[in-house]
């Protein structure tokens, strides 16, 4: 007979591995696991959860149950977070067994608060389930257009133009389309400074906390097995366009080899984590490969062109002395 997840023996062997240090998951934050927790209800959690539930209806109950998990894993759904967790069902409801691993171990319990959901939806996923898979699809493209937005902006600040130096007149502070990648570099600069601005004024964090509830929610498909819908054009159309202008930017202006180097990679480091942002950075580089050595090579070519037109000057210089 299969010993119960439930069991005395079972909760004991728990509380001494957490004790111990024992929870060696990848997704450890570094924090001790032993923490003097207060126990708090569970619509307080909602309250201060990370996860947005009212986004995305189908998965609500997931996000829901997952809340006290997401605070201690920053927001993100971890695969390995739940090995042998999976077949935990629904009878570890006792306070007897809840109240102590909240108190010994907050991260254990929130794993095995939320194992059963995870098994559920996943397999639900997996199934086809109509509502859950097209609530996937959205939460890729609010992941995609999330990871465009925050490329473009670690490469705007390696190149000191998060804002630009010179604000541009025609651009006003509620501007914030920064979409339009065909605009002068400085316009589109200045509007993502002015989403960024509008952003941290918000003391709702909606914007944020639909960005993490995506994000958690994408992970949590790829984990589950589901393939991802591919990169959409309109993101990738955006990325290759200001990449472009931006490399040529660079070329005209001078800037040397390191400079452009610390663009690209700020480019690509801005792309964010997660499997979503993963095939997103595959498909840069791929793009990038054809592209940025040869205005890598242009740049070298110009600099040593530089170079030698000064050393010549000073010979020239040399000589007449």
């Amino acid at each position: 007979k299969p010993q119960s997840f439930c069991e005395p023996a079972f909760v004991s062997k728990l509380l001494r591995a957490s004790l111990m240090g024992c929870d060696n998951s990848p997704d450890s934050t570094g924090q001790p696991l032993v923490r003097a927790a207060p126990l708090a209800d569970d619509t307080a959690a909602e309250d201060s959860g990370c996860l947005d539930e009212g986004l995305f209806r189908h998965f609500a109950p997931l996000l829901r149950v997952s809340q006290p998990y997401a605070s201690q894993s920053g927001c993100r759904f971890r695969h390995a977070s739940f090995d042998g967790l999976a077949d935990i069902g629904t009878s570890c409801t006792s306070e007897d067994v809840q109240r102590p691993l909240r108190v010994a171990s907050p991260r254990l319990a929130a794993k095995l608060g939320a194992a059963p959901a995870v098994s559920a939806f996943a397999a639900r996923l997996r199934d086809g389930e109509e509502g859950l898979v097209e609530e996937v699809e959205r939460a890729h493209r609010v992941v995609m257009a999330e990871s465009v937005r925050n490329a473009m902006k670690g490469m705007f600040q390696s190149m000191e133009m998060f804002p630009p130096k010179t604000p541009p007149p025609e651009v006003y502070d509620t501007d914030c389309t920064f979409e339009d990648v065909y605009a002068p570099l400085p316009v589109v600069a200045q509007r993502l400074y002015n989403d960024e601005v509008r952003r941290l004024l918000d003391g709702s964090q909606r914007l944020y906390r639909r960005a993490v509830t995506a994000a958690f929610l994408v992970d949590f498909a790829e984990c589950a097995g589901v393939a991802l819908p591919p990169v959409p054009e309109t993101y990738m159309s955006m990325l290759q366009e200001v990449s472009t202008r931006v490399a040529d930017e660079l070329q005209r202006s001078g800037a040397d080899r390191a400079a452009q180097q610390g663009a690209r990679t700020a480019f690509l480091k801005g792309l964010g984590r997660g499997a979503a942002a993963d095939a997103l950075r595959h498909e840069v580089k791929k793009w990038w490969a054809g592209r940025w050595p040869s205005v890598l090579l242009a740049s070298a070519v110009g600099t040593a062109a530089l170079l030698g037109a000064r050393a010549m000057a000073a010979q020239r210089g040399r000589v007449q002395a």
